[in-house]
């Protein structure tokens, strides 16, 4: 389903998210008391050291941007509604009536709780600046590391426009997770090698695909929130740390200037990459339907999915079959309540979309449940390796 923003390492981390998913990073730390200078000095400490790790020109500084903590919602509000591909209500609800989550009503607010209460500070690539949070407590190791994964991430913008670019992929929310997670694995290499160093990126990718369940959320946080923040860091992480090792920080730039384009890319290294879905392959929007959204799934979201009806390892092996897709959401201009989706899915092999396309036989009108106000008729066919599934698509008038 769709991605976030940027978000950063809980210290620990991901998610939940950047994202920019660009943009928040979770971390679970302290900061700083007041400074005549807006950065924090180990911010500024932290710039030089990230220059000259990743090979940036000088000066390189990004100033830096204040905030007290009641400002902190506010701050990430305005963020979600401008990188997010739909209002984050929306978002939330089309979350749901797709069945990512269970429930729509409070989630936003509780999302946001959940980045407040892991943000210490996270790099702005639209004005090329620090947001930091001010707390009470003096600074810590800890904080230099979030610092030291943030200022990674404005090296990044620096040197590839990455940040940004990951801004411009809202109609393709599985290709901007996948770039996300090469970003947030390039962050967290960077800052585990000015940190602990390399004996510890062992114990760091353990740690980091283990996260989902040690990560701290608000009561009633549905997981996708959690898995969609996590997997940016976990398997970001191991692509970015494999080529590194392999090729150095040569091979870590040509990630960076042309990330993977797809989940399936990294979780499958080496396997020949998928050919998009076009928009044109979807039936077209009805007369009296609006779309509400047209976006990319990938193999990542289409696990997350099947495995809510699902053992996991079962959902992860059908997911793995994936070879592309497309889906548009619309809903009725009468009646906004009346959700309609189309999806295009294609499968590496004809073994694969049989069984995937039996998988959607058995579990879609429950997934889809929430739809519409009335059951939804669900269809799902194939054609060769071509899957197509319709759920309360109107006849064209």
């Amino acid at each position: 389903m769709f991605s976030y923003w940027d978000k950063s390492w809980s210290r620990a981390p991901r998610a939940m998210r950047r994202k920019y998913n660009t943009l928040v990073a979770a971390i679970l730390l302290a900061i700083w008391p007041a400074f005549a200078d807006p950065c924090p000095p180990s911010l500024t400490a932290a710039a030089r050291d990230v220059a000259r790790l990743r090979s940036v020109g000088e000066p390189f500084a990004p100033p830096c941007r204040v905030i007290h903590p009641p400002e902190l919602r506010a701050e990430l509000d305005r963020k979600l509604r401008r990188d997010l591909p739909l209002s984050p209500e929306l978002f939330v609800e089309a979350l749901w009536r797709l069945g990512y989550i269970d429930r729509a009503e409070g989630v936003y607010q509780k999302l946001l709780d959940f980045y407040i209460s892991q943000v210490l500070g996270f790099y702005e690539p639209a004005t090329n600046e620090m947001v930091v949070v001010r707390h009470q407590d003096t600074e810590n190791s800890a904080a230099r590391s979030v610092w030291v994964h943030e200022l990674a991430h404005a090296a990044q913008e620096h040197r590839f426009r990455l940040p940004t670019r990951l801004l411009a992929m809202r109609d393709n929310g599985d290709a901007q997770r996948a770039a996300s997670a090469i970003a947030e694995g390039d962050a967290t290499l960077v800052m585990f090698l000015l940190g602990p160093g390399p004996e510890a990126l062992d114990a760091a990718e353990a740690a980091l695909r283990g996260q989902s369940q040690a990560l701290p959320r608000p009561e009633g946080l549905p997981e996708y929130f959690v898995a969609d923040l996590v997997f940016p860091y976990a398997v970001g992480f191991s692509a970015v740390r494999r080529a590194y090792e392999v090729g150095g920080w040569a091979a870590v730039d040509r990630l960076l200037a042309t990330p993977s384009p797809s989940t399936a890319a990294l979780l499958h290294p080496g396997r020949p990459q998928a050919a998009p879905v076009p928009d044109r392959d979807l039936p077209a929007v009805p007369i009296g339907w609006r779309e509400v959204i047209a976006d990319t799934v990938g193999e990542w979201g289409l696990s997350f999915w099947l495995g809510r009806r699902m053992p996991r390892d079962r959902a992860e092996a059908l997911a793995a079959g994936w070879n592309g897709d497309r889906f548009r959401v619309i809903r009725s201009v009468e009646d906004p309540g009346r959700w309609a989706l189309a999806m295009r899915i294609r499968a590496r092999g004809p073994g694969e979309a049989e069984t995937l396309v039996a998988a959607l036989s058995e579990h879609a009108s429950s997934l889809l449940r929430n739809l519409s106000a009335v059951s939804p008729g669900i269809a799902a066919t194939r054609n060769g390796v071509t899957i197509e599934l319709r759920a309360n698509w109107p006849e064209p008038r």
